[in-house]
């Protein structure tokens, strides 16, 4: 079931808000959605997503909120495909091509999705994979084609209450149950009103980059800013990945101004020194979402696109994409904390739960309007996760500070006990990120029989083995011996998983992989310091 429990007649204000926007696409000949090989205008948007929310309408009749699977990556159908189901009221789920059919039917069975919408055409044929499936698959038509006039797609009907779902997203995961994340109409437009705070219309965007999986809702960020301004979205098949040289060829073609990204995607951006203002001149306003923003990252940004808008913001998939944002500046570069994620939303409020332990901060609690729905199917979870309507417990450590603004120290979960000490791998990684020379790195606990025994860091810039020992060095001169990693790795492919973070799965490879590998032993008057300590 997605119709919500709440208020299943109440009001429908959001959907209206949605048709409002789209409503301003007929007729608009400028192209909407940009690929490497086809452009996609608003009015062809307009008209196909029209016809394809009739079929959508036509399965269900007058009932709605039945979800329909969106099969597909980066290819002009997909946006048809996305406002179709918005405006029939159909609960959209995005699904990846690479996804695993056994996935797609678990997904299909937690959610009771029966219709899946293929708006990948190069994508292997899911039809004959689903064939035995209750599933019914309809191909989204070419875009570019021309369209036969279709009657109201139902703006003037109640196709969704404001507590209906308007889309779920499914855990990258392969294992277990799927976990889908609840998102309504009303949350959905109370994050696009948000935008409109973040960027004022007197803010200039040419065009918006496009480098989200559709299937990570920090894409929202992307797709929408796009729709409410009628700008370009100039989208990034993640196949391309790798010729970043042709993307900002294209992106300087559209005269992008708004970048929105995870810090480990403008990471590999910044290895091109293409990814400059002398050939993205328009490009003035970075934002980031999904991961810690590094402080090298925003210095390597400044020498870049000097002037340039850098917003960090922070927020989970259940509330909506994002709950807070700040500016950086040159000031919170030169501070001695990490970057802040900044102040929460209008209609959202942040609070800090204490913790059994001595740690600064505490949990963070989210109320308000951004809260999603919980977890379809999942009603434990759900309960736990979701204890009061309208309140999420993120599993998240952060902290207020004096300057008003809001502090992320990574996952509560992220704690081991090595040899008796209480280790939290959030606090070593963030010491060795503020090190000279360090991109990013991944803390783990290295497990022998069962039992976490040492601790492993897996490093990203490095390139130099005395570097890397270098490091070690220094860590164990600032920090008691039990929190210094014993085993070093760098220069180990990092790729990125389906949200477009920095893959974590990799690093099981990770220490086979590497170019460069360094053990790291105290010295004997630091085990006899840690033995006297004991």
């Amino acid at each position: 079931m997605t119709r919500s429990a709440v208020d299943p007649s109440g009001s429908r204000d959001a959907h209206g808000r949605l048709s409002q926007i789209f409503a301003a696409f007929e007729g608009d000949t400028q192209p909407a959605y940009c690929t490497a090989d086809a452009e996609l205008s608003f009015a062809a948007l307009y008209d196909h997503a029209r016809a394809l929310s009739r079929v959508l309408q036509d399965q269900t009749g007058d009932s709605s909120g039945q979800p329909v699977l969106i099969h597909g990556h980066k290819d002009i159908r997909y946006p048809v495909a996305y406002w179709a189901c918005l405006l029939a009221g159909r609960t959209l789920i995005p699904v990846e091509p690479e996804t695993p059919i056994a996935r797609i039917r678990q997904i299909a069975e937690t959610c009771g999705a029966t219709t899946l919408l293929s708006a990948a055409p190069e994508s292997p044929d899911i039809a004959t994979h689903l064939a035995d499936s209750a599933i019914v698959i309809v191909s989204v038509p070419d875009p570019l084609t021309p369209c036969s006039p279709t009657a109201s797609w139902g703006a003037d009907r109640d196709v969704a209450a404001d507590q209906d779902l308007a889309y779920l997203m499914f855990s990258s995961g392969t294992l277990g149950q799927p976990k889908g994340i609840g998102v309504t109409y009303a949350n959905l437009v109370d994050f696009i009103s948000w935008l409109d705070v973040l960027y004022p219309e007197d803010t200039e965007i040419t065009a918006v980059s496009g480098v989200i999986r559709h299937c990570f809702d920090v894409s929202l960020f992307e797709l929408w800013m796009s729709w409410t301004r009628r700008t370009p979205l100039v989208v990034l098949d993640h196949a391309d990945f790798a010729n970043s040289t042709a993307y900002i060829n294209r992106l300087a073609e559209q005269g992008t101004s708004l970048w929105v990204s995870t810090p480990s995607i403008t990471r590999l951006f910044l290895k091109n020194r293409r990814f400059a203002a002398d050939q993205l001149p328009n490009l003035r306003n970075f934002v980031f979402c999904g991961e810690v923003l590094t402080k090298k990252i925003v210095t390597a940004l400044f020498e870049r696109f000097p002037g340039c808008r850098i917003t960090n913001t922070y927020g989970p998939t259940e509330c909506t994409v994002a709950v807070t944002s700040v500016d950086i500046t040159e000031q919170h570069v030169q501070s001695d904390r990490d970057l802040p994620i900044g102040a929460e939303r209008s209609g959202t409020r942040l609070e800090c739960a204490p913790l059994a332990d001595d740690l600064p901060g505490g949990e963070l609690l989210i109320r308000g309007a951004s809260v999603g729905a919980g977890y379809v199917g999942l009603p434990e979870k759900t309960r736990a996760a979701f204890p009061e309507t309208g309140l999420y417990r993120t599993g998240d450590r952060g902290q207020l500070a004096e300057d008003g603004l809001w502090y992320f120290a990574g996952r509560i979960d992220r704690e081991v006990k090595i040899q008796g000490y209480r280790i939290n791998l959030n606090d070593v990684e963030a010491h060795l990120r503020n090190l000279p020379g360090v991109e990013d790195v991944v803390v783990e606990p290295q497990i022998l029989r069962g039992v976490p025994n040492a601790l492993s860091a897996y490093v990203l810039g490095v390139r130099a083995l005395a570097d890397l020992q270098h490091l070690a060095a220094t860590l164990a001169a600032e920090l008691p011996p039990y929190l210094v990693p014993r085993y070093w790795y760098a220069d180990f492919p990092a790729g990125l998983n389906q949200n477009s973070k920095f893959d974590r799965s990799s690093l099981a490879t990770a220490s086979v992989d590497a170019r460069l590998r360094h053990i790291h032993m105290p010295t004997s008057s630091a085990r006899t310091a840690q033995e006297e300590t004991v």
